[in-house]
């Protein structure tokens, strides 16, 4: 079983005077591989958890792996570069440039990485037109964030999470902006994604029919893990 990422007595306070634990000494292990649910109810920690598994935050205290690389002994700078090169992300409300069109959107992450700075821009273009024809949304490549619906613009930013083949890809409670329906395919997307290019998933949500998907589902409350289901798809 090779791990992806882990967290050890993972603590994360905010607040000095008044002050919240949103983490509370939390064990965590990422198996490569994997679609991973983290459900609990808003307020949990459970965004808390990934921004602090990504590095995107920083714990209070304990230590966080990812691919074998300690987060906490990283620069700001080291720990940005690093994402770039092996991590995507999914937000709840897409977080694309509303200025780019679908397809300059996906182009972004390879245009900004050093990794890929000797790509031709021709290239770059071909490859991003290739990711949203996987994710059925070419159609709509030169439209606007403003002039596509939730679902379109969720597709979008799923293409331009894994157009860096990314290691692991964060996702912050993907749905949350979508109806069922438009929840049910991104569920099914990331699934078909996972079985094909073998990319770890990590997905916080409160949604029970979300988690369901998932290979793994970790249970939390309060700032702590209270349980913990491994299922079969």
């Amino acid at each position: 079983m090779e791990l992806i990422a882990k967290a050890k007595s993972l603590r994360k306070v905010y607040g000095s005077k008044n002050s919240v634990e949103a983490l509370k000494n939390i064990d965590i292990e990422i198996v490569k591989g994997e679609i991973l649910a983290i459900l609990g109810p808003s307020g949990c920690g459970k965004t808390t958890l990934l921004n602090c598994l990504s590095g995107l935050d920083n714990p209070t205290s304990g230590e966080v792996i990812v691919l074998n690389k300690n987060l906490n002994k990283m620069s700001e700078e080291e720990k940005t570069r690093f994402r770039s090169e092996n991590m995507g992300f999914i937000f709840q409300f897409f977080n694309l440039i509303p200025v780019l069109t679908a397809l300059e959107n996906v182009e972004l992450p390879l245009l900004i990485s050093k990794k890929y700075h000797n790509l031709p821009p021709s290239e770059i273009r071909k490859t991003a037109m290739e990711w949203l024809k996987k994710l059925h949304i070419h159609h709509r490549a030169g439209a606007y964030p403003s002039e596509m619906s939730g679902g379109e613009q969720q597709r979008v930013a799923i293409a331009r999470a894994l157009i860096t083949n990314p290691k692991v890809v964060w996702a912050d409670e993907p749905t949350g902006a979508l109806d069922t329906k438009n929840s049910e395919e991104l569920m099914e997307i990331i699934s078909t994604m996972n079985k094909e290019l073998g990319t770890t998933f990590v997905i916080v949500t409160h949604d029970a029919n979300v988690a369901k998907k998932a290979h793994r589902i970790i249970r939390m409350d309060s700032g702590l893990i209270i349980g913990e289901e491994t299922k079969k798809i």
